[in-house]
């Protein structure tokens, strides 16, 4: 009897331990037929503006392979699934990951890691970020808004000098330099403009120089005599200019490949100008080129990617329309026309990555992507303090940015404003 009962005591005990083993047996009881996941937690923004870095990880195909893997994702729901927006990855190993372009702003995001074999789906936990912000408030101006001056950009610091003090009448020449890295503006009798004050200069700048001349003062008197700033030194030099260079007011400039050029603008009789002068900083000399096709006054220049355009003149024959400039053959051609939803002046525009950037008379930004030279669209309007600040919301806003940034600083047209814009995030 004691035999028999250490008898059924092993088959008991092996019994047992085939229901252990997953290989032995089927089902849900030993063994998870879903696959399971997990979604790994990282920094999701480190690869670039407007971007997500998602990542996962299988950890067990479960019953049958996996056909099928990716991310869901949601800025509404904190649960999201299949039934929410969901990206694919081809991956095929344990570990996968995948990148969520033209992310916005301000979000927040909540996604998880799934995985699907021929009995279903297994997701891993949700992970949620908030997204960096599109628009950051700088440093104000701490001196009086000016605007119709000379604004650029040399060592990741902005230069305001010229123009008129509140919209008034007075002309100021003093100069203002803001540092992007330390958020601070600075000002010091030694980098004032030695010009006489004026309004509408025109603006280029080439390496660590920049470029100020022309203009109109209050008098009225048209100015024709060019200036050099020096990011080094700080200090301005007065450079020569032709006997048979036109004093000119509102002329468009721009640096490219070394070189700096002056484009039309208004004469002193006010009559529209379309020369165009090329000035060598090396041999510190002006050259005339070929004429603009059309009269060019009061427009924007844009600069980028070893380009440079003008275009979106007061000139009626130039409003409407973007040129570039083929510094090779010496030549102009019509590159992109506004769209029909673009009524007001353009004041600044901008390239970063692809994509012209432009504001509008109505504080608005739109964009344009150099692949795609018809399409234009209508990204964030300007915050809504420029509204309240003294003719802010008639526009003039400046938009500057550094040589392989992705970031645009904004303001500074009559106003004491400054604003950091992160475009990448602006969808």
């Amino acid at each position: 009897m004691k035999q028999q009962g250490l008898y059924l005591l092993f088959i008991l005990s092996t019994f047992s331990s085939c229901l252990e083993n997953p290989v032995m047996t089927t089902g849900i009881v030993n063994e998870k037929e879903e696959p399971t996941v997990l979604t790994i937690q990282i920094t999701p923004f480190s690869d670039g503006d407007g971007i997500l870095v998602l990542n996962g990880e299988i950890t067990s195909k479960g019953k049958s392979e996996i056909i099928e893997r990716g991310f869901c994702w949601s800025t509404v729901s904190n649960n999201p699934d299949i039934n929410d927006n969901i990206v694919l990855v081809s991956d095929t190993g344990a570990s996968f990951s995948q990148e969520l372009n033209n992310a916005s702003g301000d979000t927040t995001y909540y996604w998880r890691a799934f995985a699907k074999n021929s009995y279903g789906y297994d997701y891993g936990e949700v992970c949620s970020s908030q997204t960096p912000p599109i628009w950051v408030a700088k440093q104000e101006l701490p001196s009086d808004s000016r605007g119709k001056g000379a604004i650029f950009l040399l060592n990741n610091r902005i230069y305001l000098t010229c123009g008129l003090k509140n919209q008034g009448q007075v002309v100021v020449t003093d100069m203002w330099e803001y540092n992007i890295a330390s958020d601070q503006w600075t000002q010091g009798d030694s980098m004032s403009f030695i010009g006489v004050g004026r309004i509408y200069p025109a603006c280029f700048t080439i390496g660590n120089l920049a470029f100020v001349g022309t203009g109109l003062q209050p008098t009225p008197l048209t100015d024709k005599d060019f200036y050099q700033f020096n990011a080094d030194t700080k200090k301005w030099t007065e450079l020569a200019t032709p006997d048979d260079f036109e004093a000119r007011y509102e002329a468009a400039a721009f640096g490219l490949n070394g070189k700096g050029y002056l484009i039309g603008g208004l004469s002193g009789s006010g009559t529209g100008l379309n020369d165009v002068w090329q000035y060598d900083p090396v041999s510190d000399s002006w050259q005339k080129k070929n004429n603009f096709p059309v009269n060019f006054y009061g427009g924007i220049s844009i600069c980028g990617n070893n380009q440079a355009f003008i275009g979106f003149s007061d000139a009626p024959e130039s409003a409407k329309t973007l040129w570039e400039y083929n510094d090779t053959t010496d030549s102009w051609n019509e590159y992109a026309k506004l769209p029909d939803e673009i009524t007001t002046k353009i004041y600044s525009g901008v390239i970063v990555q692809n994509t012209i950037y432009i504001v509008d008379g109505n504080n608005s930004i739109w964009t344009l992507n150099m692949s795609d030279t018809a399409t234009w669209k209508k990204k964030s309007d300007l915050p809504v303090e420029f509204l309240s600040e003294a003719g802010g919301g008639s526009g003039n806003q400046t938009l500057l940015t550094v040589t392989n940034s992705n970031t645009i600083y904004v303001g500074l047209g009559f106003s004491k404003l400054l604003y950091e814009y992160h475009p990448l995030w602006d969808n």
